[in-house]
């Protein structure tokens, strides 16, 4: 089987994924200037101004949309969380990182849906389907002051596995999350760290 009928097998089982308790539900959009349109809506109320990343400048943006553009045959995601009136009021976008990694690029939810419960109720859905879809591990990477999201990451099970600084987005703290036991205690093993009680 072709990773492309896994890929619409797998997206069909798990997708649409309705929110009955907060009266949402998330879609899967295939069309990326569809997705960058219905996202653009909303973008400026979930990044202020000061939160932005570095944007290229016209003059060479067109050389950067032509490199973007060899990449677009890999895979992606583009999912839209949509409330019960059908406005996008949020986002997940990620590709392929490595033939093992999937990497979460952007998430995104509108300020009245945040503290709701949704990402721990879409969360878990979102691994299992990377992990269906055969990916052994899944990355992401946010300011050292989100404190929401890293917090969220780490009760979701994911691990902090480096920092980096960069000129577009600022200093950025690494979290990868294991999709299989095995590779949990690799990471351990390689690193010589004691294995703490979860339970705390």
């Amino acid at each position: 089987m072709s990773f492309t009928h896994h890929l619409n097998h797998t997206r069909n089982a798990f997708f649409p994924l309705a929110l009955p308790d907060i009266d949402a539900e998330v879609t899967v959009c295939t069309d990326a200037a569809h997705f960058r349109a219905e996202t653009g809506r909303i973008y400026d109320s979930v990044f202020p101004e000061s939160e932005r990343s570095f944007a290229v400048p016209p003059e060479r943006r067109e050389a950067v949309d032509r490199i973007r553009a060899q990449r677009d045959d890999i895979h992606r995601e583009y999912l839209l969380l949509r409330d019960g009136k059908g406005s996008v009021a949020g986002w997940l976008t990620g590709e392929v990182e490595d033939h093992e990694t999937f990497y979460v690029r952007t998430v995104g939810i509108v300020p009245e849906y945040r503290h709701t419960g949704i990402t721990e109720h879409f969360y878990p859905h979102f691994l299992a389907y990377i992990k269906a879809l055969g990916y052994e591990r899944l990355t992401s990477q946010h300011h050292p002051n989100n404190r929401a999201i890293i917090i969220l990451q780490l009760r979701a099970g994911f691990t902090i596995e480096g920092y980096n600084v960069d000129e577009r987005w600022g200093p950025q703290v690494k979290m990868v999350r294991y999709l299989h036991d095995d590779r949990e205690a690799e990471f351990h093993r390689r690193l010589r760290l004691p294995v703490y009680d979860r339970r705390r």
